[in-house]
């Protein structure tokens, strides 16, 4: 026999053998069974389809409805790679692996086929085939026989709801109560940008993490070192700002929700409200962790001043 055939033979060994275990259960259970919350967690894309054809055994749909045995002998086809059957249900749902699958490096990636009918099965399972198995078995035996779809479905809802929560999340950092406060120039600048590369939403509507920053701050302060004096200096920003989507930050000190960086340039005199283009102008860069920034300014009259990201006049600077 080639290898081809041992390998179709192996799975059909298997699927079968599962099949057989999920009819016995089955029998065995008694009239008031259950749905077992320990086989959701332990559904596997093999348990799921032992499932399809354990009911199809029982419900005979090859003669009582072949269109429905048509469509889920044809999910299950496409769903005959053997190497997606011992993936959990909850880990093809959510698209995160196991600890066990990362310790023996053997994950395994459904493809978008397979994806369509792992869905198309589990909907149909749910909405037809449960329909002609309750007459025949009861309510309580197709319940615990459709226990891998629950699974899936339960798992896919947990998924919907974490990242509809993270979104939600992600756009309240960025222009929430807690989000820096920026000028009109910026909010005309990052509405244009909403259609750039990289400043664009994602297709899902996710907001981008990077928007630009172009602003007048005239409360620097100037560190004093040597010759040079502690007092103000008024600057001119021209920069990006970055969000930190990481759970756990933007409510700290230590863990910001954003950081900034970008250039810096200043009038010849310091000072505060001071024009950043009277005089020889000086030129430099800034970085920021969360309201926090630091800039350094070159040339002949070099400075190094720290500030606290703060808006004096409302939408102005």
């Amino acid at each position: 026999m080639s290898a081809r055939g041992v390998s179709l033979l192996h799975r059909a060994i298997v699927l079968g053998g599962a099949t057989c275990t999920t009819v016995a259960v089955l029998v065995a259970q008694p009239a008031a069974a259950r749905l077992d919350s320990a086989a959701m967690v332990s559904a596997t894309v093999g348990t799921l389809l032992a499932s399809a054809s354990a009911g199809d055994s029982i419900a005979k749909l090859r003669t009582v409805s072949p269109a429905l045995h048509a469509k889920l002998g044809e999910m299950r086809m496409r769903l005959a790679r053997a190497t997606l059957h011992p993936l959990p249900l909850q880990s093809v749902a959510t698209g995160r692996a196991t600890f066990g699958v990362v310790l023996r490096r053997n994950g395994v990636t459904p493809n978008d086929v397979e994806l369509a009918a792992l869905d198309t099965l589990a909907r149909l399972m749910e909405e037809e085939f449960s329909a002609v198995l309750r007459p025949l078995i009861g309510r309580d035996r197709t319940t615990q026989l459709l226990t891998p779809v629950d699974a899936f479905n339960a798992a896919l809802r947990r998924q919907s709801v974490a990242a509809s929560r993270e979104k939600l999340q992600r756009f309240e950092r960025k222009y929430g109560p807690g989000a820096p406060v920026r000028n009109l120039a910026e909010v005309g600048l990052n509405y244009l940008a909403q259609w750039a590369p990289g400043f664009a939403p994602n297709a899902e509507g996710w907001p981008s993490r990077a928007e630009l920053i172009a602003s007048y701050v005239p409360t620097y302060l100037i560190v004093p070192s040597g010759d040079v004096k502690a007092g103000a200096a008024t600057v001119a920003e021209v920069g990006a700002r970055f969000y930190l989507w990481k759970e756990g930050w933007g409510r700290r000190l230590l863990r910001p929700g954003y950081v900034s960086f970008g250039a810096v340039l200043a009038g010849e005199r310091d000072g505060a409200m001071q024009s950043p283009f009277a005089g020889a102008s000086r030129f430099g860069g800034f970085v920021g962790w969360g309201n926090a920034k630091v800039a350094v300014i070159g040339g002949r009259n070099a400075r190094v001043l720290v500030t606290r990201q703060v808006q004096l006049v409302p939408w102005v600077f």
